[in-house]
């Protein structure tokens, strides 16, 4: 989840004249909702550029089977289409968080994978499907309602997952949510970070466990490591990549934001947002905390 500020004011009004114009090397069927960007020979990054969020789900192909990180904002456009002009292998969907924006084009997958922890297994009901409460996933705001699921496999943090010459493991990330989550591709050195981190305005849930968990990240990633987020910066049409020394800004900034060494600005007017306290990072990156919704809602955890 992301929303607009100072820096991206610009970008916005570009993204609601954006008419999608990409070439057929781009994307697999002409006015898609999405765009395919082949970032190696078996990743690839499914943008979606003329969502107000720039959403950005991220398909990885190994020998045997693949997975898709997020299922995509986009409810009536099916993404997994595109995943089936890819590969024809097996694929299974792994949220990285339940939020509205990455679990749109959930219903289009047959196998979902779930993070397990405490605050995932509550949503599992006697019907053996998972029933996600609104207060979770926040649809309200796109008018979308996730129907009940069923969960082919929990994934633990730290477990492994083996596509067949690409195992993904799976990093516990909370702060942005609970059940936050990124995958690390050590072989190609590539982290897939979700919306624990991406170029943009980074929602905070809770600012000691996201401190906690991108000082995690940085013991696991390292200066040469591809980092992409799933929410695209100024640029709606360009893949969310970080680097290292972003990361460590980040968490500097989250730390001094902690402890009350830096001091927060006024948030701009947003999509979402009607209270934030903002602290700026660098030219693209800003930290939104104790966040209230235009609804009046607070920001849950």
């Amino acid at each position: 989840m992301k929303t607009n500020n100072k820096k991206l004011a610009v970008a916005l009004t570009l993204m609601a004249a954006f008419t999608f114009n990409a070439s057929a090397e781009d994307t697999p069927k002409e006015n898609s909702a999405f765009v395919v960007h082949k970032l190696s020979d078996n990743l690839y990054a499914i943008g979606e550029p003329t969502y107000y969020q720039a959403n950005y789900s991220y398909l990885i192909v190994g020998n045997d089977k693949a997975l898709m990180l997020d299922a995509g904002a986009n409810q009536k456009e099916d993404i997994s289409k595109i995943v089936k002009s890819i590969t024809q292998k097996p694929v299974s969907v792994l949220p990285s968080h339940l939020h509205f924006d990455h679990i749109g084009g959930l219903h289009n997958f047959d196998s979902i994978y779930l993070l397990d922890t405490e605050f995932t297994r509550q949503f599992k009901q006697k019907d053996g499907l998972y029933h996600v409460p609104e207060s979770v996933y926040l649809g309200n705001f796109d008018k979308f309602v996730l129907e009940p699921f069923k969960v082919s496999r929990l994934v633990k943090p730290n477990d492994v997952i083996d596509l067949g010459g690409v195992e993904l493991k799976l990093l516990g990330t909370p702060g942005h949510t609970q059940d936050e989550v990124a995958l690390y591709d050590e072989k190609n050195n590539v982290l897939l970070s979700g919306d624990h981190l991406y170029p943009s305005s980074l929602f905070v849930g809770n600012m000691k466990d996201y401190v906690d968990s991108v000082s995690a990240t940085l013991k696991v990633i390292n200066k040469d490591t591809a980092i992409y987020g799933a929410h695209a910066g100024t640029d709606p049409k360009q893949v969310p990549k970080m680097t290292y020394e972003e990361i460590v800004l980040i968490r500097d900034k989250m730390q001094a934001a902690q402890d009350k060494s830096a001091k927060p600005e006024a948030v701009p007017s947003s999509d979402l947002v009607k209270n934030a306290n903002l602290y700026n990072v660098d030219d693209q990156v800003t930290i939104l905390s104790d966040i209230e919704f235009k609804d009046g809602r607070k920001y849950g955890y």
